[in-house]
């Protein structure tokens, strides 16, 4: 059987992937919202944006969750000892993995928050 890499990485340094993506991103109709999730992301890469595509049940390090959460690991490792986020520990190991829909998780409940931070600093301000 077959194994899958855990990403893959669309890397628009090499000019055949920028080109490879727009001429995919225009054969693209955005008739459903999956083909528009794929015109998004193709056209990032033909515009010279590095795009790693994970799936949900992924698990990634403190420091990948770190790196899609734009913060530091120590950071994530506040956010697993206090219970945000879900981990496992490696057998043996002090070693972690967080699972990608977890740190996505995360990640839109951080934006939900800022949100509505800023919305309440903006009426307090009025």
């Amino acid at each position: 059987m077959a194994t899958r890499a855990l990403t893959t990485t669309l890397d628009p340094v090499d000019p055949t992937v920028r080109s490879d993506a727009k001429n995919l991103a225009d054969r693209l109709g955005v008739d459903t919202p999956v083909e528009a999730a794929v015109r998004a992301m193709l056209n990032d890469v033909a515009h010279g944006t590095r795009v790693v595509v994970l799936r949900a049940e992924d698990e990634v390090t403190p420091a990948e969750a770190a790196d899609i959460l734009g913060v530091t690991r120590q950071f994530v490792d506040r956010l697993c000892e206090d219970g945000v986020l879900s981990f496992r520990r490696l057998p043996g190991s002090r070693h972690r993995r967080i699972r990608v829909q977890d740190v996505v998780d995360a990640a839109a409940e951080r934006e939900e928050r800022r949100a509505g931070g800023a919305a309440l600093r903006a009426a307090i301000g009025e």
